[in-house]
């Protein structure tokens, strides 16, 4: 899963990628960073204090750093080529406490909806040279696939030439299945991540409960980080830590936050592998069915596969040991086309 980091120069994307990644900030200005971050979950949390596990294994998601740019080149062909080949986009929009970003008022609402308006733009051209290519091909040959995917370019192009972006429009299987070919951006998840300064913190909630009424959706999620407070608190002793929040009255560190809700964006649950070698979170896309959720472990525990031994989390923090599971007859053995749940604990038996 890769979540491509953008925004325009000054906003404090890099510093959001090094909060989140884990990564020594520093400014570049030509190639791109790569990091890795863990998605916390407390239910790993617990399930490692119980088994002392020699290895525990958290969620993982890829971040990809593209160096800022102007404004003017913010929404480029190239650029967004880049923003297209990612499976989710954090966009970060600076608001600091004179209300200027490099000598001009940014309003995020606006910077959202430019957003989404170049969004729908760069997909229309997108569909507008799918068209003509299909046109050439269809000359050469007749498919019935090249006809049904005619047909839906044109219905996507009727749509986006009316300003409405294609989640929006209603797909049957098939014409879904055809989009997924396209990377196109008004079908990918975003977060909107407003960059506040920290004399802001305690004044956000009016306009963030503002956006989120106009914003906020299945696709869409909208949050708010300090970036320099966060990267003062990564480098902060745990102690220092837990005071500096508690003086300024937050509960939980934006990057835990930030992180869960990149997550849930993603559509993606976890289910759980326990033992004393290893506590792992295995995350699968919702509606994923038993037999596939073994393959995600390995090939060969889904070609063997002969049933799943599965106990839900919030059972196991209720009784925690098997034999207690057993006797609450909380334990059951689920077939190949069981669908997994978020924090399903599971044995894979197989043939080997």
């Amino acid at each position: 899963m890769e979540i491509a980091i953008i925004g325009k120069k000054g906003s404090g994307k890099s510093l959001l990628f090094s909060i989140l990644s884990e990564h020594e900030y520093h400014q570049f200005n030509t190639e791109k960073q790569i990091g890795v971050a863990k998605i916390p979950d407390i239910r790993i949390d617990n399930l490692a204090a119980h088994y002392k596990p020699k290895s525990i294994v958290y969620a993982k998601v890829t971040f990809i750093d593209f160096p800022g740019v102007t404004k003017e080149e913010f929404y480029s062909a190239k650029r967004i080529a880049e923003y297209k080949n990612s499976d989710a986009i954090c966009y970060v929009i600076p608001y600091f406490n004179d209300d200027l970003y490099n000598g001009e008022k940014i309003e995020p609402e606006d910077e959202i909806k430019k957003f989404e308006e170049e969004s729908i733009l760069a997909d229309l051209a997108s569909v507008e040279t799918r068209i003509e290519s299909l046109k050439k091909t269809m000359q050469k040959r007749k498919d019935k696939e090249d006809e049904l995917e005619f047909k839906l370019i044109l219905k996507l192009k009727e749509n986006l030439e009316k300003g409405i972006p294609l989640r929006n429009i209603e797909l049957n299987e098939d014409e879904k299945k055809i989009t997924r070919g396209f990377s196109f951006l008004t079908l990918k998840p975003i977060i909107y991540i407003i960059n506040i300064s920290e004399d802001k913190i305690k004044k956000i909630d009016e306009l963030m409960n503002n956006l989120i009424k106009k914003i906020d959706d299945t696709y869409h999620k909208i949050t708010f980080i300090s970036c320099q407070t966060e990267y003062d608190l990564m480098l902060m002793s745990q102690q220092d830590r837990i005071e500096f929040l508690k003086e300024l009255n937050i509960e939980e560190e934006a990057k835990s936050r930030i992180l869960k809700q990149i997550f849930s964006l993603l559509d993606r649950i976890c289910f759980f592998t326990v033992g004393e070698d290893e506590v792992k979170a295995w995350p699968i896309k919702k509606g994923t069915r038993a037999k596939e959720a073994a393959g995600v472990i390995h090939s060969d525990i889904e070609k063997g596969f002969i049933r799943a031994e599965v106990f839900h989390y919030d059972d196991w923090e209720k009784y925690r040991t098997g034999d207690e599971l057993k006797k609450a007859k909380l334990i059951r053995l689920e077939m190949k086309d069981y669908k997994v749940k978020d924090g399903d604990i599971i044995h894979f038996r197989f043939n080997k």
